[in-house]
């Protein structure tokens, strides 16, 4: 007995040897199924090899001496719109053999040459794939040159980024990521990892961040995910080091597509929702249970970066990676010059801002992004008047002739009179005395400049109430607000009449960076020189004393139509408190520098015209 076992293990050795095997690292793994082996499985066999292998007897091709009885399953395949490849059948390569245990529907022992071997234990459930590959990385797959992989890796024969990780006959197999007689070489994984994951060097073994955008990976080095020392309580300790596997998982997550952890936003949320790492991030969950928010936890849809076409006409939805791509996302240490992206928006797409039709990969400016919902797309509501689902949306004389009336690209592109944030600001000092130099932060502070030839960003007025970048303690960007229409500060519209232009109480003035107007305090001086200005002085009698709103008059984005003489100075009506005057005219005509007439009635009073 003592010679039979001393040559099973001669002959185990000079295999190993041939295989390159290191003999302890498979004797202390969990493939080593043997009656003395370490592993949740063991067998009544005492040769650690034969689960898997034989010398004689068992299948007769090339398969390594391949002794465990095949898997007969039928794969469903790995699909997503970013795969460009034709994805394999695990079951037509070598992947076959791990399948043929880990698929789970053959039994651990069953031989080929052996019959079947009894067995005790079982593997975990985690190690267990199923016939689903929708739901693991795709393997038996020859990956397809597409600008976001290793370029190695569609020569003949196939490299990779690191040594380590190797295809087998140019094809993905389970064995390009695991070694299956080292279990451990990955200290911290195990998982019989063909090496340290720590940073996702298997994953950027294949997944090349170096090749230019519109690779989805591009800018990943010096990413906030990339480069953050947060910890976390699992993996590889902190999210810089989980990299990857932060996000993904290559086998067995919740979210199939594109093997996120979680679906949608949940798989932002263990982090982003001011906990899950230490320190704690500010929480941009919490915001969108604010009043007005961007429906993110509500509006389930497609998110990929393969999205079809842009702008979104037919699918509807706003999750986190619209505005943001995960991949080349920056800590925001600085403060960029509108209209360029913000750090946190890097690589992100966008739509062009002339056309409203081109798709950006990757944007360069704010509003490109914000153009993919809020410009052309048929997505949005279409000339819907009394459309209020984040507040009361005012109905413009203009919006009866235009043919998209809620096109904020049309309204920024307006050669009319718009504000400034598709192109910069053209009117002087003179022409708007009422602008500040800079606009105010949230304390009174000073923050940019609102100089001649500047942009401000949509993200100056839609933004959180508490925002970071504007002096506040919360995490910024137009995730939510307590205040209509996600506007970062307060603004009041007036309460409609029964009848436009009939009685309404108006809003009571409040001054100053918490008032009535707060928005329009942030870059207007409204208590100075709108309302103390002589050549303002209509506004002080409409605002203190008819108790107009500001926005009952000006259009805020843009003159989406009109013209100079009834459209200056963002002069558009609010048609559900603005009714005609006697006449029927419903209209300003400007008939000189701050000066003109009104044709209309509010507030019950008629105006046929009156002049100013």
């Amino acid at each position: 007995m003592k010679a039979r076992i001393v040559l099973v293990i001669v002959a185990f050795v000079r295999c190993a040897a041939a295989q390159s095997i290191k003999v302890s690292d498979l004797l202390n793994s969990s493939h080593n199924l043997s009656a003395g082996g370490p592993g949740p499985v063991t067998s009544i066999e005492s040769r650690p090899c034969v689960i898997c292998h034989i010398s004689h007897k068992g299948y007769t091709d090339t398969f390594y001496l391949w002794n465990h009885q095949r898997t007969s399953s039928s794969f469903l395949a790995y699909q997503s719109p970013t795969l460009n490849a034709s994805p394999g059948n695990p079951a037509a390569g070598p992947s076959k053999l791990c399948l043929s245990c880990h698929d789970g529907t053959v039994a651990l022992g069953q031989t080929v040459a052996l019959g079947l071997v009894p067995t005790s234990g079982s593997m975990s459930s985690g190690a267990i794939t199923g016939v689903d590959f929708g739901r693991h990385h795709p393997v038996g797959i020859r990956p397809v040159d597409d600008g976001q992989l290793y370029a190695g890796l569609s020569q003949t024969p196939a490299t990779t980024a690191d040594a380590s990780v190797r295809l087998r006959s140019n094809l993905i197999e389970c064995v390009t990521c695991h070694d299956p007689h080292s279990e451990n070489i990955d200290v911290t994984r195990g998982r019989f990892l063909v090496r340290s994951n720590q940073a996702s060097a298997i994953c950027l073994a294949c997944h090349d961040s170096g090749r230019p955008a519109p690779n989805q990976l591009n800018g990943w080095v010096g990413s906030a995910h990339q480069s953050a020392t947060n910890t976390r309580s699992e993996l590889y300790g902190t999210v810089a080091a989980n990299a990857c596997l932060s996000c993904h998982l290559p086998h067995n997550p919740s979210k199939s597509l594109p093997l996120l952890r979680a679906a949608e936003e949940n798989a932002c949320s263990p982090c982003h929702a001011g906990s899950g790492t230490n320190p704690a991030l500010l929480s941009v969950v919490s915001q969108f249970s604010l009043s007005y928010a961007h429906p993110a936890m509500t509006l389930s849809g497609l998110h990929a970066p393969g999205e079809n076409s842009f702008p979104l006409n037919n699918n509807r939805h706003a999750e986190c990676f619209d505005c943001h791509n995960s991949h080349a996302s920056r800590a925001v240490t600085f403060s960029p010059t509108p209209p360029a992206l913000s750090p946190a928006q890097q690589g992100t797409s966008g739509v062009d801002g002339m056309s409203g039709t081109t798709p950006l990969r990757p944007a360069s400016n704010e509003y490109e992004v914000c153009f993919k919902c809020h410009a052309n797309s048929l997505g949005k509501p279409q000339a819907v008047a009394g459309y209020s689902q984040y507040g009361r949306t005012a109905w413009r004389v203009t919006d009866s002739t235009a043919t998209d009336s809620f096109n904020t690209r049309l309204e920024f592109n307006s050669s009319v009179s718009r504000h400034n944030v598709t192109f910069p600001r053209q009117r002087t000092s003179a022409q708007v005395p009422s602008l500040r130099a800079s606009m105010l932060n949230l304390n009174g502070s000073a923050a940019r400049s609102l100089g001649s030839g500047t942009y401000i960003y949509c993200g100056d007025c839609h933004n959180s109430n508490q925002a970071r970048n504007s002096g506040g303690t919360q995490a910024s960007g137009a995730h939510g607000s307590t205040w209509p229409h996600i506007l970062e500060r307060r603004n009041e519209s007036e309460p409609p009449p029964a009848t436009p232009g009939g009685s309404t109480p108006g809003v009571t003035y409040q001054a100053g960076l918490t008032g009535t107007y707060a928005l329009c305090y942030k870059c207007h001086d409204i208590s100075g020189q709108i309302l103390q200005n002589t050549s303002f002085k209509e506004h002080n009698k409409h605002i203190n004393g008819a108790r107009t709103a500001c926005n009952t008059c000006h259009d805020p984005h843009g003159i989406n139509g009109g013209n100079i003489t009834n459209n200056p100075s963002l002069v558009n009506f609010d048609t559900t408190i603005v009714g005609p005057s006697s006449s029927g005219a419903l209209r300003f005509e400007r008939t000189g520098t701050f000066r003109g007439r009104c044709y209309l009635t509010c507030h019950g009073k008629n105006h046929n015209p009156l002049s100013y």
